[in-house]
């Protein structure tokens, strides 16, 4: 029986392959672990405080580290290969010319993905939002990788494809304005149209549901319009994100009960009927 040469076996091609191929899969497992970190690190920052997100954020973060894994296996896949002695060269070509054609159809699908993400990372809107987007303007149910779910005011449900999403207009963002245009007659002077508008702002903040909505009050914006039998004259007042429609409405009902009380007239109308022989 031969006496094993460990010096040959040392200095052998396939040990040194080995080593290779073991030292590259620590190192891929290395870069693998400081990219994770660095998605978590770069995701963490997009958390809300109450983690309004949370489920969404981390999918999406999964999702990156998924298409990062495989690139880097990919990536590990060439160097043992060709270290074996297989040509990638061909591997990759192939697989170059099959990613082209993929890529020409699926190129919607792929921007689609792309619109989806920046959406999510960049806070565009989130589920509950109120928004104007892709031709439909209503409540956000679903914000997905590939499309948005809108649903608007009479029910129906919009499937918009996240591409088609350009200009998207969101009234949950940040504090909301609401207007009011009050057509009175030449009859009531302006400042009692003032005196009418103070009372209603007085009365809708002592409304105990509405007034914590409130960040300012209801005020006189000015004249609007002049027309030959009355004026116009707008309100302008500052609510909470999703609450200016019930501020606008109460609002109104105000405006309305004053009008009536104080017997004002909003506008004169004249018709002239002319008799024909």
């Amino acid at each position: 029986m031969g006496e094993i040469n460990i010096e040959q076996i040392l200095k052998s091609e396939i040990l040194k392959h080995i080593i290779t191929i073991i030292i590259v899969m620590i190192l891929g497992k290395i870069v693998l672990r400081l990219l994770n970190r660095l998605i978590d690190k770069i995701f963490s920052g997009k958390m809300d405080a109450d983690g309004y997100r949370k489920v969404r954020i981390e999918t999406l973060s999964k999702s990156f580290y998924t298409v990062i894994k495989f690139l880097v296996g990919f990536v590990i896949a060439i160097i043992i290969l060709d270290m074996l002695g297989i040509n990638t060269r061909s591997l990759i070509a192939t697989a170059g010319i099959g990613g082209i054609a993929i890529a020409f159809g699926t190129q919607t699908l792929i921007k689609d993905l792309i619109t989806g993400i920046i959406i999510i990372v960049d806070d565009t809107f989130r589920v509950g939002d109120w928004v104007k987007a892709g031709g439909v303007e209503g409540t956000v149910e679903t914000l997905g990788m590939r499309h948005t779910k809108i649903r608007d005011y009479k029910g129906s449900l919009y499937t918009i494809p996240n591409s088609q999403i350009t200009v998207v207009e969101n009234m949950n963002s940040g504090p909301m304005k609401f207007e009011c245009d009050i057509q009175f007659s030449y009859e009531v002077s302006i400042d009692k149209a003032k005196e009418i508008i103070k009372e209603v702002s007085k009365k809708l903040k002592a409304e105990e549901d509405l007034n914590k909505y409130i960040i300012e009050d209801v005020d006189l914006f000015g004249i609007v319009e002049i027309k030959e039998n009355s004026y116009c004259i707008r309100t302008t007042a500052t609510a909470v994100p999703g609450y200016q429609w019930a501020l606008a409405r109460r609002e109104k009902k105000l405006i309305v009960e004053e009008i009536i009380k104080n017997n004002l007239k909003t506008s004169v109308n004249k018709i002239e009927i002319i008799e024909k022989e």
